[in-house]
């Protein structure tokens, strides 16, 4: 018979409250927490997390249940060959490092079953913190520092304080999502409904053309699939549509909102202009053209996370694109050609459809939206590049994995 390690003299009965609530549960919510707010904290709170899970692990002697989250192992891994095929060993060495955060949370041990929407609940509590603060902190500046507050500013004050914008999207629209998911599921109080016309109209202020995407598509359909058990399907059709289009035209009356969707369609019907504030489609076009001739000389090999930059620095000198020089690949599906090759980064790329397909079956819609959401900035942006997009899609994998393997996991922890 297992003995039982669990007595009246266990720190963690007492730290757990004797079961009341799931530690884990927390400590992922407050990795997720820190996220916008600070890289620091951020750090630290994984360290919490893994100490906890290591602790959890070795005390009880329970190994069960490792091989389910072995995907983060494997990502880690191929980073691990990436860094032995790099010269620069300084710069691959911080991307290791930017990288143990997949080990760290594929060492999850869980006591009773996580609940998704409260953990990304956290996420959005951070989010309102460091929103707020970013508003303080600028309107301080314009009072006390005279700081120019006109066209193309406001926003720009306001991203000084917070993560950069392609990240803050990805938090705002999750955090858009989270909420409809926890209102739907009468999971937080009615008065949250106040903060999603807040949220979305931030989406406007972001220089993201990507997040104005997804709040027009991925964000109105998965708002119907949420509240559509609790409310009339046809009325919540009716709110949610008149909804958006009143935010919609509010958003549209900033100027640079109005220019930013402008001057894409410049961009992409090459119409010519005198001004040209954003230049994000023919520079993306630059770049992605360099990407793909790089990936043309050595496609299945790849050039490993040290060399990256330096070896597109190159490339786009050789090709005359001095103004895109220091820019990342801004398309994470492509960085991963180049980083890894193209065998691996094709088995990584079918891995997560794999997930994704498992959560549809099992109807984890709010992880699904999520990941519709993550994958669609891979286009965009590299976001593989910091410890903010490294982390959020760590976590999202490892809570996947989990909810996919709940039942297994469960099974096992019991017969052991």
């Amino acid at each position: 018979m297992r003995k039982n390690y669990l007595t009246k003299s266990d720190p963690l009965k007492k730290i757990n409250g004797i079961g009341a609530y799931n530690l884990n549960e927390i400590l992922i919510g407050f990795i997720l927490f820190s996220l916008p707010v600070s890289i620091k904290l951020n750090s630290i709170c994984l360290i919490l997390f893994f100490g906890y899970n290591l602790y959890l692990r070795i005390w009880k002697r329970n190994f069960s249940g490792l091989k389910y989250f072995s995907l983060g192992m494997v990502i880690y891994i191929i980073q691990f060959v990436a860094f032995l095929i790099s010269d620069d060993v300084n710069e691959a060495t911080k991307k290791l490092i930017l990288f143990s955060s997949f080990p760290i949370l594929a060492i999850l041990l869980p006591k009773s079953e996580i609940k998704v929407g409260i953990v990304f609940k956290y996420l959005f509590y951070g989010l309102l913190i460091i929103l707020g603060h970013a508003v303080l902190r600028s309107t301080y500046d314009i009072i006390f520092y005279d700081v120019r507050f006109d066209y193309g500013r406001g926003p720009d004050l306001l991203l000084k304080y917070t993560p950069h914008h392609a990240y803050l999207s990805i938090y705002t629209l999750s955090s858009i999502l989270t909420v409809s998911y926890l209102l739907g599921k009468s999971k937080i109080r009615n008065y949250h409904i106040i903060f999603l016309p807040i949220l979305y109209l931030t989406l406007f202020l972001l220089p993201s053309r990507m997040a104005l995407i997804m709040g027009f598509s991925i964000v109105p359909i998965f708002m119907f699939i949420f509240f559509k058990d609790k409310y009339e399907p046809k009325k919540m059709i009716i709110i949610i549509s008149f909804s958006l289009l009143v935010l919609s035209i509010i958003g549209f009356t900033i100027d640079f909102t109005r220019d930013k969707i402008l001057y894409t369609i410049y961009e992409i019907l090459d119409v010519s202009t005198q001004e040209k504030p954003f230049y994000g489609i023919s520079r993306r076009e630059l770049i992605w053209k360099s990407c793909i001739g790089l990936i043309k000389e050595t496609p299945f090999l790849g050039y490993g996370i040290g060399d990256i930059q330096n070896i597109l620095n190159a490339q786009y000198i050789k090709n005359g694109f001095l103004e895109i020089k220091d820019m990342n690949c801004h398309n994470q599906y492509l960085q991963n050609i180049l980083q890894y090759g193209l065998f691996l980064s094709t088995i990584f790329l079918i891995k997560i459809l794999h997930i994704i397909t498992q959560l549809y079956k099992k109807k984890e819609i709010l992880l699904l939206s999520i990941w519709l959401i993550i994958l669609s900035f891979c286009f965009t942006e590299s976001i593989f590049n910091r410890q903010w997009g490294v982390v959020f899609f760590a976590v999202t994998l490892n809570l996947s994995l989990y909810r996919i393997y709940f039942n297994k996991i469960k099974l096992q922890k019991n017969i052991n």
